[in-house]
């Protein structure tokens, strides 16, 4: 006779979810607003915005290695209330900026404080989630993230066309003070990381076995940062009457995804997953490149959006999976450095491609690197996995 599955979604993990959807309001109603913002208040270049949207990305991997240490030494929940609450104070900085300068201060700061707080928001979910439904809890914690991609651009353009750009700077600081609050409900267990190294060395800040997965989800990850930093730009470019909607396409095809991705994820069909979602990252991508209407555009997201559905949970399950539970917050801390990496990166490429070859060229070079990440894990990756519990 078959045992009952384990409960998911007991309180604290409903609030860590709510928590996590106020955070991501906090930072993604900004995402497609401040490159308007930058191009016609500051009159800089699209180099310059990617510099700017970038250097978060730059603090963040400063900290990021150190955050797993640092959560697997202390309670998540007490190092998740501290950087979120640091990360609120950096994102009033928002409303004192006036200069390039400025700016790019805000950004480290805001860097800083969400590798902290994203390394500690995910390994106190992992805590909450019973082992035998980690890839579905892992998978329904980041729709939430999906949740905030999809209503927080469109809250962010909404108010763009109707307020002062100030407004959506109170809107950030606004969410990321109610997910401050609602963190603070959150009852999570501390589970002790039994062996948890004192002593400090390389496998303690980078899970060293999950090095070459992190790379390649590195690589993945750089069309995900062309696609926050310049989808709603390249959209306007084609006429798009309202480039919200290709972020809420977007994130419904994250949610369609993440919605049965995580069973098959526990099901032992986590390469399977991958293959499919790196499939449509691929095609998502090269329709944003060959995109000539507006309609093209649109379904560029909804497809883009379903591969990240599904590659993103894939790949941090495998990560867990690959380390001892003394190192599941440096797990966490490899995973999120390897998607700062691939992000802040494809926010760079993208702004330098576009600068000199247009957005479309940017885009194109994104397909190509994720099919080659794809290639490579199905080739190398993947026959090495060997029978590990994540699958």
């Amino acid at each position: 006779m078959n045992a009952p599955r384990p409960r998911l979604w007991t309180p604290g993990f409903v609030l860590a979810c709510l928590a996590n959807f106020l955070m991501g309001m906090s930072f993604y109603v900004l995402m497609p607003t401040l490159p308007f913002h930058l191009l016609e208040q500051l009159r800089v270049g699209e180099a310059t915005v990617g510099v700017i949207l970038s250097s978060y990305v730059i603090a963040a991997l400063l900290v990021r290695p150190f955050s797993g240490f640092v959560v697997d030494r202390f309670n998540a929940k007490h190092v998740y209330l501290v950087a979120l609450a640091a990360y609120v104070l950096f994102t009033s900085g928002y409303l004192l900026a006036h200069t390039v300068l400025a700016y790019v201060l805000v950004r480290w700061g805001i860097g800083l404080t969400f590798a902290m707080m994203g390394t500690a928001a995910n390994t106190q979910a992992i805590d909450i989630v019973p082992s035998p439904r980690r890839g579905e809890g892992i998978g329904f914690f980041g729709l939430m993230s999906s949740l905030a991609m999809a209503l927080g651009p469109m809250a962010g353009l909404w108010l763009m066309d109707r307020y002062p750009f100030p407004v959506i700077f109170k809107a950030a600081l606004g969410a990321g003070m109610a997910g401050l609050l609602v963190a603070t409900l959150v009852r999570s267990p501390r589970k002790p990381r039994a062996g948890a190294a004192t002593v400090l060395s390389l496998d303690r800040f980078l899970l060293l076995p999950g090095i070459p997965l992190a790379l390649n989800l590195a690589v993945i990850g750089l069309g995900y940062g062309m696609l926050l930093a310049f989808a709603a730009i390249h959209g306007k470019q084609l006429g798009a009457a309202n480039t919200g909607i290709f972020f809420t396409l977007m994130a419904l095809g994250m949610m369609v995804s993440r919605a049965f991705s995580g069973r098959l994820i526990d099901g032992g069909r986590v390469v399977a997953a991958t293959h499919g979602g790196s499939a449509a990252i691929v095609a998502g991508l090269g329709l944003m490149a060959a995109a000539g209407t507006p309609g093209t555009y649109y379904l560029a997201g909804l497809l883009a959006g379903f591969g990240f559905g599904v590659v993103y949970p894939a790949y941090q399950t495998m990560m867990v999976g690959l380390g001892s539970h003394a190192q599941r917050g440096t797990a966490v801390a490899t995973y999120f450095c390897a998607l700062d990496v691939g992000v802040g990166a494809g926010m760079l490429l993208a702004g330098a491609v576009a600068a000199r070859f247009g957005l479309a060229a940017a885009f194109a070079g994104g397909a190509g690197l994720a099919l080659g990440a794809g290639l490579f894990f199905a080739l190398w990756l993947a026959p090495r996995r060997g029978r590990s519990p994540a699958g």
